[in-house]
């Protein structure tokens, strides 16, 4: 077993539920953080969900940012544990205005 821990992902939101990070084949995901910045001054709304492969998006996270530079510094409680094909997925209010990274260490 290979262990890798980095930078998983990272982008900018889009402003329709899409995936930011989907686990590759034959890894499983060790998920410690999703951080998010706001580039903007328009008030953004952003929803996290989790995406088991062929099932159902459940949300795990909801922020308003209110104002320009507002950043969480991570979305999660505890880390999320994925397997091949699960995928974390992101909408926000408008595209490409906040910035995210997802961490954490895939096993391979």
């Amino acid at each position: 077993m290979a262990f890798t821990g980095k930078s998983l992902a990272d982008g900018t939101v889009a402003n329709t539920q899409t995936a930011i990070y989907t686990v590759p084949a034959s890894t499983v995901a060790y998920i410690s953080g999703i951080s998010l910045y706001c580039n903007t001054a328009t008030p953004q709304t952003v929803a996290m969900y989790v995406k088991r492969s062929g099932g159902t998006a459940r949300l795990i996270a909801h922020y308003i940012f209110s104002q320009q530079h507002d950043h969480v510094p991570n979305v999660l409680d505890d880390r999320l544990v994925l397997a091949a094909g699960d995928a974390v997925e992101a909408i926000t209010t408008t595209a490409a205005v906040v910035p995210y990274v997802v961490t954490g260490v895939e096993e391979a």
